[in-house]
């Protein structure tokens, strides 16, 4: 389990740590490669530090440097929760609805709910049931009861029924599809579900 810092003085020491060795790597080879994942973990210290004038930076720094980057549903959750905090609802909105595609399993488990696994394919690990155990306790504590409140409003909405509805029977076909064309016209509707979130 990753040690999370327990203190703000450790939480800035932290992301002082890691956003200097990414920015080394970026100096020194002209691109990070980040193999230990420090650009995800970031998320989280700065979610749960509550800085959002440094959070803001990180992020316009991200985009930046990671413009292809899926990311990993523990990271995209902050992301929301962190743009939600700077009053960037629109964005935050289609950052939490990445978040439920990540994992489908994540944000009922932050909401509390008993949610079952879902008979579809993962593409990878991150979208596992057991993702959630890899949650920072220290994140859930840092949610307010404001921004549970947003994300079971959202995440109960039509739209993100609806995309999640969809989701689940693609993913359901790809599980015993076998036809190359057909799987990769399925793959293709899959990305464009956040369409309808404008």
């Amino acid at each position: 389990m990753y040690d999370f810092p327990k203190n703000e003085k450790a939480l800035e020491k932290r992301i002082s740590s890691y956003r200097n060795a990414l920015l080394k790597e970026k100096k020194q080879f002209g691109y990070v490669n980040d193999g230990a994942g420090q650009r995800y973990l970031l998320f989280s210290l700065y979610f749960v530090l509550n800085n959002t004038e440094q959070a803001q930076y990180y992020l316009q720094w991200y985009e930046n440097e990671f413009s292809d980057d899926v990311g990993e549903p523990i990271q995209l959750l902050c992301w929301a929760l962190i743009l939600k905090r700077l009053g960037k609802d629109t964005e935050a909105r289609k950052k939490l609805a990445e978040t439920m595609l990540s994992n489908l399993y994540i944000i009922p488990k932050v909401l509390g709910k008993e949610i079952a696994e879902y008979d579809i394919w993962h593409f990878s690990s991150d979208g596992d049931i057991d993702y959630f155990n890899y949650m920072p306790r220290e994140v859930i504590a840092a949610l307010t009861e404001a921004e549970i409140q947003w994300i079971s409003q959202e995440y109960e909405s039509l739209d993100f029924r609806r995309i999640r509805k969809r989701y689940i029977e693609i993913y359901h076909k790809l599980q015993s599809l076998k036809n190359v064309d057909e799987r990769k016209k399925l793959l293709e509707e899959s990305h464009t579900l956040l369409g309808v979130l404008g």
